[in-house]
């Protein structure tokens, strides 16, 4: 299970694209990557190639094992899911978002699931010290995050359980657990992830439904887990199923 912090963004710009379209070309060819041997692809110094290999793990295109090895990421496998719909729907979403940031203090998202995973489409953060940050772009397991759990569990359960065997450990009882707890998210309409995908991260998600009954995508609120408890949670709940029901009424009236 994924359990790290999302990597800092980079102190810096980086505005050499591309270099860094390069190194995109080589992981995806060679499957790693060492700093040394970007450098000498690029003809840059170490501590160029470092920076531009930085940006890529920030933006999920790239991971870094123990051994300063680096290798594809999830943003690289994981495709386009219907991009019109995507803009639409964040044109629809993103006022609704800003206004429950306010109501709650705390940091917003939108996201959509591609395949196993969902794929961060907007954040607003929140205006107050110890926010969680931007997430735009970055690819979580739907097992995991709040957001994705709440989709997984406008499926049918079989579907929702073969989406995501092949993405967990070969454990049944792991694969039960998540059933049961889908169980649970449906019944309430909403789902928690408690340092589930970051360990300093937890969030409350729901799933936003067409008219078909069609999960289009999910929203969020994050809080660091330092100050998320059952209040929070309590108190997080109805702002977000409110605000849920509002998107979907404007997406009620829209082409999606």
């Amino acid at each position: 299970m994924q359990n790290t912090p999302l990597p800092a963004p980079p102190a810096y710009g980086v505005g050499a694209l591309d270099r860094g379209l390069r190194l995109l070309q080589i992981l995806r060819d060679d499957g790693s990557l060492r700093v040394a041997d970007a450098a000498v692809h690029l003809g840059t110094s170490r501590s160029t190639a470092h920076r531009l290999l930085s940006t890529l793990v920030y933006r999920g295109f790239a991971v870094a094992d123990d051994d300063h090895i680096y290798r594809p990421g999830p943003s690289m496998e994981a495709g386009p899911a219907h991009l019109s719909r995507n803009r639409e729907l964040r044109r629809i979403c993103h006022p609704h978002l800003v206004l429950l940031s306010r109501r709650s203090r705390e940091s917003t998202n939108l996201m959509v699931r591609v395949g196993s995973k969902v794929r961060f489409l907007e954040t607003i953060e929140a205006a107050a010290p110890g926010r969680t940050r931007d997430r735009q772009g970055v690819i979580m397991p739907a097992a995991t995050s709040s957001g994705g759990k709440a989709i997984l569990a406008t499926l049918d359960p079989s579907a929702a359980r073969a989406l995501v065997d092949s993405e967990r450990d070969d454990d049944s009882r792991s694969i039960d657990e998540l059933m049961t707890e889908l169980a649970v998210v449906r019944a309430k309409g909403f789902a928690v992830n408690h340092g589930q995908t970051e360990r300093d991260v937890a969030a409350v998600g729901a799933a936003l439904v067409d008219p078909s009954g069609q999960a289009v995508g999910a929203i969020s609120v994050s809080v660091p887990t330092s100050r998320f408890g059952v209040t929070i949670r309590d108190g997080l709940a109805p702002l977000i199923l409110d605000t849920r029901r509002e998107i979907e009424r404007d997406i009620a009236h829209a082409d999606l």
